[in-house]
């Protein structure tokens, strides 16, 4: 029988809130199901270093994860999702004319 994806999410923000650690197979679902937003922290030759924000019960959540840039590279968890909130930033940039 196939889980329900809002039954997957209640498992999984659980889990989280429960302090349980989520197996990669979790994370690769969390981040392919529940992802919002995605951005590349650190670009290496061989891979990236990519922070992905989930949504798990109107909470906001950080996954931080390697992403191979070959086929010899494979994806890697670095940590368990943790809560994050947005903040808005004013930035200043000096642009020719």
């Amino acid at each position: 029988m196939i889980e329900e994806p809002e039954d997957f999410e209640q498992k999984i923000y659980k889990k989280i809130t429960d302090g349980d650690e989520l197996s990669n197979d979790e994370l690769r679902e969390v981040i392919s199901c529940f992802h919002v937003y995605e951005e590349i922290i650190n670009s290496h030759r061989w891979f990236e270093d990519i922070r992905s924000i989930v949504l798990l019960n109107d909470k906001y959540y950080a996954i931080d994860w390697r992403r191979g840039l070959t086929k010899k590279q494979s994806i890697s968890y670095k940590n368990q999702p943790y809560e994050v909130v947005k903040t808005v930033k004013v930035v200043v940039d000096w642009e020719p004319v």
